[in-house]
């Protein structure tokens, strides 16, 4: 037996049979011998079996065979037909779709191989199989040779596809067409036939059927294909359909859907495969199961759906993909409502995105609005679409008879607080039952009702018994502890420190989906940062990152605290990428909470580089975020920053309510060390900064006394007193470089370079002024002392006449930016005077006479280097 599978041109036994399948196969045809006995001598067998699904070109190679035997001279007839009396001997009896040989053609058969020169062609489907031809083949079985035709494979569509199109032809078409015709020769040979350029006839007319990767579907293959699927058997046709619809091949399911005994599916299912349409793997024909859709009406096509539906629900099954199908079309149904709201509460805690489609589609399917409401809300707020969740949560909270009421005040709860309003937070969260006690005390306390959370806590400790309840108790008693003043207050950050990142560990399995008003790690590393435990914060928030902890909602903030951190420890750069994928992960605004962070980040960015053009750009946005967001516990960092800055800009007015609202919040948690030390530093070096004495005393007073308890505080009350002496022209290099040290241990080694450069600046001995140079750039990063001289040091680099050194064009595009002398000195760590005597060598060497014109000839210089 030969099997050819997808005509791939294997030969058969004899010049006669293989000369047919070379010309099926698309093969150069031997030449004939020419003679009759040399075609015949060859052959061997007496009966050519040719077998295989409908469109598998059975019928055309019985046509070559025939071809090539009569150019053998041999008489050819057709065994259906003929008259068995006027048979000559010797011929060779033609015997097409055998599937349905009666005894008559079987007769003759037999009488046709009587003499010993007799031959029989006979094409068959492996389905039906009449007694008469299995008697038939029974009897030729030693004198027979079988070919078995079947689907074609990727080579063979792929050589089909370059005779047809040529250089049209691409391996990703090939591909399409294999895929949309599952190798089916019939569909493969009418598909590209039809797409073949046409030498200027009529054009094809495009269908509707459209398979991927290809143009519309030609209307004449669909017509001929329609043709075929009704010429199909009563019986046939429906369990295609079923199938197309989406039935799996089973005899159990099979037999309820199509109404037949158990029995006689197995016999069903091989009178479809054997038209070739039911491909091995259970599947219709891509491009048949569209025209069986299409040509099916609907209301059969979702009748058989809603009935294939209750089947494999009621053995077991979660047809999701039926379900949601059924959706699509707004088929109301029970079962399929109620399978997708499971499936839903599935997905909810693995992909909130999936379970928002789910119960979208629920609701398509019948499930009340009112039984969706709070989960829709639910999924909506992990996904990020806050303003989405807002109005699901508000349809629940709005119907008393709505499912599941805590869970929509919980969502609205979290979204209130990622919006800065926590006050309303914490009354929401009442609603939302006593297991969301955690979160509604942490709302409290960030708003400075400590009493309150703690009787909150109290009478929602009993009820904790999730991982998220248990979770955000811890995160509200770390916060808690971390409030503690006075002796126990170095005790309470460590407490502080270990129960938030307890709580952050216990949330890892879970947080993807945790929905809270902030992140145990997001809290424990403001704890690390407020007491310069900078490496402490970043570990946990790296771990909060990595690990998706609170899920789409939480990585801006994530992100945002990380880039802080890094801009406290000089990495400008990655501050600002951290940054940009803050606000790529926001997928489209950020909200209040977070784009108060980012807006003080880029003003503490622009300050630190002495970018006054960009400082004040930044400014203008960070009040409008300001004035969205209510001051609380855990954004007191960025208004610090912008304190700092108001005064840099001599716009400290603008802030001054905030400021004092900070403060009366401190005041009502009874003024925590750890969160106010670094509020009354920005508070110290505004003051500085503005020279206002009154100003500075509370500040300086409240560190020198949190300093009793608290290194941190002890490290900046230091580093006030010492910036003083510094601005007062009282300059300690050993005790200013102590100092700039110390600020760099506790995170604020940006601080300690501008105090250890101001410092410089005002230095008298040449070897303290290159000490305290080199201690600022190498607190940022900048690395060893800049090689370029002071006035009167001849040590500098040469320089050609007219062309500006690397050092002269650093100092060059700061003055075309306007910054001023002492700036551009703090910005590059050199002192002014270095700074004049590189711009009076630029005036001299560009030869320019005024100011005006040393800025014009500097910026034609600078716009070769673009």
């Amino acid at each position: 037996m030969t099997t050819v599978g997808a005509l791939d041109g294997a030969l058969l036994h004899g010049a006669v049979y293989g000369t047919a399948l070379a010309a099926v196969a698309g093969l150069p045809a031997p030449r004939p011998s020419g003679t009759r006995g040399g075609a015949l001598a060859q052959q061997g067998a007496r009966a050519l079996v040719v077998q295989g699904p409908g469109g598998t070109g059975k019928t055309h190679l019985l046509e070559e065979v025939a071809a090539a035997h009569r150019r053998a001279g041999l008489p050819v007839l057709d065994g259906r037909t003929a008259d068995p009396a006027r048979v000559p001997d010797g011929c060779v009896l033609v015997v097409d779709d055998g599937h349905r040989m009666t005894a008559e053609v079987a007769e003759r058969v037999r009488r046709a191989l009587l003499g010993p020169a007799g031959r029989v062609v006979l094409a068959a489907r492996p389905w039906p199989r009449p007694p008469a031809l299995t008697g038939l083949l029974g009897e030729l079985a030693v004198d027979r040779h079988s070919v078995v035709l079947g689907h074609a494979d990727r080579a063979a569509v792929a050589g089909w596809t370059r005779e047809y199109l040529g250089s049209a032809a691409t391996p990703a078409l090939a591909e399409a067409v294999l895929a949309g015709t599952g190798g089916l020769p019939a569909l493969v040979h009418g598909l590209l036939g039809a797409l073949a350029p046409r030498d200027g006839r009529a054009g094809r007319t495009p269908g509707r059927a459209v398979l991927p990767g290809l143009p519309p579907v030609p209307e004449e293959v669909l017509a001929r294909l329609h043709a075929d699927l009704d010429a199909l058997d009563e019986r046939t046709r429906p369990l295609l359909h079923a199938v197309a619809a989406g039935a799996p091949l089973d005899d159990e399911v099979l037999a309820e859907l199509l109404d037949v005994p158990e029995a006689q599916v197995a016999e069903l299912i091989a009178a479809s495969r054997a038209t070739g349409y039911l491909l091995a793997g259970g599947e219709v024909v891509p491009l048949v199961r569209q025209v069986l859709l299409a040509t099916t009406p609907a209301d059969v096509t979702r009748r058989t759906r809603r009935l294939l539906l209750g089947v494999l629900v009621g053995r077991g099954e979660e047809p999701v993909d039926l379900a949601r199908g059924l959706a699509a079309e707004r088929v109301r149904d029970r079962t399929a409502a109620a399978l997708l709201e499971r499936q839903a509460d599935v997905a909810l805690t693995v992909d909130p995105a999936l379970a928002g489609e789910l119960l979208g589609a629920a609701a398509d399917s019948g499930s009340p609005v009112s039984c969706l409401a709070a989960r829709r809300a639910h999924a909506a707020a992990l996904t990020g679409d806050l303003d989405g969740a807002l109005r699901w949560a508000d349809a629940a909270l709005a119907d008393p008879g709505a499912d599941d009421r805590p869970r929509a005040a919980g969502v609205v709860a979290a979204v209130l607080a990622q919006r800065g309003l926590l006050g309303r937070a914490a009354e929401v969260y009442r609603l939302a039952g006593r297991d969301r006690a955690g979160s509604a005390a942490l709302a409290l306390l960030a708003t400075g009702a400590r009493e309150e959370a703690a009787a909150v806590l109290a009478e929602g400790r009993p009820c904790g018994t999730s991982v998220l309840s248990v979770s955000e108790e811890l995160a509200a008693e770390g916060v808690t502890c971390s409030l503690r003043s006075g002796t126990e207050a170095a005790d309470g950050i460590s407490a502080a420190l270990s129960t938030l990142t307890r709580a952050a560990a216990l949330l890892e399995p879970v947080g993807r989906t945790a929905l809270l008003p902030d992140t145990p790690s997001a809290l424990a590393a403001l704890v690390a940062l407020h007491c310069g435990e900078l490496a402490v914060a970043e570990s946990v928030l790296q771990r909060a990152v990595a690990t998706d902890l609170g899920g789409v909602p939480a990585r801006p903030r994530h992100l945002l605290l990380l880039a802080w951190i890094a801009m406290l420890a000089g990495r400008t750069g990655r501050a600002r990428e951290l940054a940009g994928e803050a606000q790529d992960a926001a997928r489209g605004s950020l909200e209040p909470r977070d784009e108060v962070y980012l807006q003080a980040l880029e003003v503490g960015l622009a300050r630190r580089s002495s970018d006054v053009p960009g400082l004040v750009r930044a400014w203008v946005r960070a009040r409008e975020a300001v004035v969205r967001h209510p001051v609380d516990l855990f954004t007191l960092l960025p208004l610090g920053e912008l304190v700092v800055a108001a005064a840099r800009l001599r716009d400290g007015d603008r802030l001054r309510s905030h400021l004092a609202e900070a403060q009366a919040l401190l005041r009502r948690l009874g003024d925590p060390q750890l969160w106010a030390a670094p509020l009354h530093w920005s508070g110290a070096q505004a003051a500085i900064i503005t020279d206002d004495p009154a100003a500075l005393r509370p500040h300086a007073a409240a560190l020198v006394a949190a300093a009793r308890t608290s290194p941190y505080a002890a490290t900046l009350a230091e580093a006030g007193r010492t910036w003083l002496r510094v601005l007062t022209d009282e300059v300690d290099p050993p005790a200013v470089l102590a100092v700039a040290e110390a600020l760099a241990e506790v995170g604020l080694g940006w601080d300690g370079s501008l105090l250890a450069g101001q410092a410089a600046a005002r230095a008298g001995d040449p070897r303290s002024r290159a000490a305290l140079l080199a201690c600022a750039r190498t607190l940022v990063g900048g690395g060893a002392p800049d090689p370029v001289a002071e006035p009167g040091d001849d040590a500098g680099p040469a320089t050609v006449p007219g062309a500006l050194s690397d050092r002269e064009r650093e100092v060059a595009r700061l003055v075309v930016e306007g910054r001023t002398y002492r700036e551009i000195g703090l910005t590059l760590f050199i002192s002014a005077k270095t700074v004049e005597h590189h711009v009076s060598r630029m005036r001299q060497r560009l030869g320019a006479g005024t100011r005006s014109d040393l800025l014009a000839r500097l910026r034609a210089e600078l716009a070769q280097d673009a």
